[in-house]
């Protein structure tokens, strides 16, 4: 019994966090939350805390999925060029796959940081910081593999790196087609 609920909590906090993505945490109403859940109130609350506990363990949730994956892509590349390729390859491509709510939770939580408390935002700012970590942690390993120059600023190309990622999430979501967000990504990787 305690591992159908379990996969119940699982489902529900995934449901919760497709919801904040797709609607932001502002938009994001607990009776919206309980439609997506299936879960009433009571349960909810019982499960996570209040709305903000909640949108906090769907942000971990992203963290634990989306984000890793990510990572993972970045750290398992051949070459630190092709490391960036897919990482922008893997933000186009979040943003117009159809069981996404498009874009990125982060950045988009970030858009709206003054509703957010100051742990939230710190939540928020680490994400971003474990994404330029994992590129710089890749561009220190393209350097000691001889593929950048001794003198190649790599905090700062990870720094470039992070707000083309950004940058292209928030032209995903103003519409841009997925064509102009690939040719931007392209110009990119042929800068570096």
């Amino acid at each position: 019994m305690a591992r159908a609920k379990t996969f119940e909590v699982y489902d529900a906090l995934e449901a919760a966090m497709l919801l904040f993505w797709r609607n932001g945490y502002e938009a994001t109403s607990m009776q919206s939350l309980e439609q997506a859940t299936g879960l009433k109130r009571t349960s909810l609350y019982h499960a996570f805390g209040n709305k903000r506990a909640l949108f906090n363990k769907a942000l971990h949730l992203y963290f634990e999925t989306v984000l890793a994956k990510f990572l993972d892509v970045i750290e398992a590349a051949p070459t630190a060029k092709m490391a960036v390729q897919a990482a922008l390859d893997e933000t186009i491509a979040l943003h117009f796959t159809p069981s996404h709510p498009g874009g990125c939770m982060i950045v988009l939580a970030l858009a709206e940081s003054e509703q957010h408390d100051d742990e939230t935002r710190a939540v928020l700012k680490s994400a971003l910081v474990k994404l330029r970590d994992g590129l710089a942690k890749r561009l220190k390993r393209a350097a000691a593999e001889g593929e950048l120059g001794g003198d190649t600023n790599r905090g700062a190309l990870a720094d470039q790196v992070v707000a083309v990622i950004t940058g292209i999430i928030v032209m995903a979501r103003a519409g841009f087609s997925q064509e102009r967000l690939k040719a931007v990504a392209k110009l990119t990787v042929q800068d570096f």
